[in-house]
């Protein structure tokens, strides 16, 4: 059961960052940090954490919140509403699971916060995410 919800992050974690406009986020290296709360999961999961650094090329066109994406799954954004640093959009995917969620969150200089709210289908219950990302200094 561990290796179903290990998956299931690692999935919702390749679609949770937004196609938003990075303007708002300062070139330099982040570190994300990804919690996970589900039905059925065991309470107080870990943060799951990567850095990446983001330069001002990957700033332009949304590049700095493309995530790769799994050659197997077709997730896609839907509805991007954007106010100022404020954003939210829905995300739904078929492959490799069924999955519809909604995201919310905002950007600052130096970082970003995100909720997302997940229903995977044969789960029971929602699947929640609180995604942040913090600016660490220059990259190396």
């Amino acid at each position: 059961m561990q290796t179903k919800f290990t998956c299931l992050a690692g999935l919702a974690a390749l679609f949770a960052l937004p196609l938003v406009a990075a303007a708002a986020m300062t070139p330099g290296l982040y570190e994300y940090a990804v919690r996970m709360e589900m039905a059925g999961a065991p309470p107080n999961m870990p943060a799951q954490t990567s850095q990446r650094c983001l330069t001002a090329k990957d700033m332009e066109g949304n590049k700095a919140y493309e995530m790769q994406h799994d050659a197997k799954s077709d997730c896609r954004i839907e509805d991007l509403v954007q106010n100022g640093a404020q954003f939210s959009y829905k995300m739904a995917c078929t492959k490799p699971q069924k999955l519809d969620g909604m995201v919310k969150g905002s950007s600052t200089p130096t970082g970003m916060t995100m909720d997302m709210t997940m229903n995977v289908a044969g789960m029971p219950g929602a699947m929640t995410q609180k995604i942040t990302a913090k600016r660490l200094g220059d990259c190396k």
